[in-house]
């Protein structure tokens, strides 16, 4: 569930920035509502408005209500979202306008097997389309805005440099993950994408 909420004071955040996630180690008590974050708008789009105001951007819900069997309403997920940034920001002032949005399964989880099925779909579109068909989206390689745009230009880059023997938009998938371990933290892994 997204809320949006719109607020005639200009100055009501008392920190600024992008905003913040709530991380899996907060406690119930500290997050009853299971939001997942929030953006602070008004600082994220700086420029884009024509009347002064704040505007904030609540994220509740995602895989925390993954087992419930009904979801908050409107208005509950108005009163939650009120809640959050008086608890966690001090704010009490009442939002001038409210929109509240439920959008059910709305951002994609890669399923174990994932860089496989891609691997091998690189090597299908190779074979089947002789690589004059290329794919980019939050399917393949990155749910999120950023990671689209980025590939939708990667694949603009590569297809406008007519690399050898065309592209497909999956050839990250064809090399090996580099690990690395970092200490303190553990083992990561990533690939090498195109020059930016």
């Amino acid at each position: 569930m997204v809320v949006n909420l719109y607020y005639s004071n200009p100055a009501l955040l008392s920190v600024h920035g992008f905003g913040y996630l709530i991380p899996r180690s907060v406690s119930w008590n500290q997050n009853p509502e299971r939001a997942l974050g929030v953006v602070f708008d008004s600082d994220a789009n700086v420029g884009q408005d024509t009347a002064p105001g704040t505007k904030v951007t609540v994220m509740l819900g995602g895989h925390w209500w993954d087992d419930w069997s009904f979801y908050p309403d409107e208005a509950e997920g108005a009163a939650m979202a009120k809640a959050i940034l008086k608890r966690h920001l001090k704010i009490e002032e009442e939002p001038a306008v409210v929109n509240v949005g439920l959008h059910r399964e709305c951002i994609p989880q890669y399923t174990v097997g994932h860089e496989a099925r891609m691997k091998k779909a690189h090597g299908e579109l190779m074979r089947g389309f002789k690589g004059k068909l290329a794919v980019a989206g939050n399917s393949y390689t990155g749910v999120g805005l950023n990671d689209c745009v980025r590939a939708a230009r990667d694949l603009a880059e590569a297809v406008y440099s007519q690399e050898a023997g065309g592209v497909t938009g999956l050839e990250t998938f064809t090399t090996e993950t580099k690990w690395v371990t970092v200490p303190g933290r553990g083992l990561f892994g990533g690939r090498s994408r195109s020059k930016s």
